[in-house]
This record gives C-alpha cells, sequence and structure tokens, in this order.
C-alpha cells in the first residue's frame, strides 16, 4: 500500500465516521419521532445556568471545599473517644 492509498482509505474512514455521527441513533428512535440536535448553546435561565455548573464542577472532580465523609468521621470519633478524658 502506498501512502497516497492510505491517506486516501484515511480520509473515506474518517468521512465515514462523520456520517455516522450525524445520523440518529438506534435507541433515540425508539422514543418515537427523533430529537433535534442543538446547533450551538441553549438560552438558560440564570437558575439553569447555576445549576449547569455546579454539576460540572461535580463531573469534573473538583476538590470539596467542607472535606470528605471519612474526615468528618474520623473527627468526629475523635471526640467520642476522648469525652471522658478529663475523669
Amino acid at each position: 500500500m502506498t501512502p497516497r492509498q492510505a491517506l486516501a482509505r484515511t480520509r473515506k474512514l474518517l468521512e465515514q465516521k462523520q456520517q455516522a455521527r450525524r445520523e440518529v441513533q438506534p435507541w433515540q428512535l425508539l422514543d418515537g419521532a427523533p430529537q433535534a440536535h442543538a446547533s450551538g448553546p441553549a438560552l438558560q435561565s440564570p437558575e439553569a445556568a447555576g445549576k449547569a455548573l455546579e454539576l460540572h464542577a461535580g463531573e469534573s472532580r473538583m476538590k470539596a471545599i467542607q472535606g470528605s465523609v471519612g474526615t468528618r468521621d474520623r473527627r468526629n470519633q475523635g471526640k467520642r473517644d476522648h469525652r471522658n478524658d478529663g475523669d
């Protein structure tokens, strides 16, 4: 296979892949009418935009400010362990 043939084959495969992405997926047809895909960002209310940012922060695994549950559990266990040390 020559480099030109490989390039032509690659371009053909890329074009097929892009065409497949544009088609409606079989599981989307189960709902009835195919869903229209938004071509750009949808208009949102400020509340919806805030919720989207909150969900994105959770999905991006940002470090939590308030600490983890395990940290709070260890701290509370330490309090319970030392509750009657003054006696």
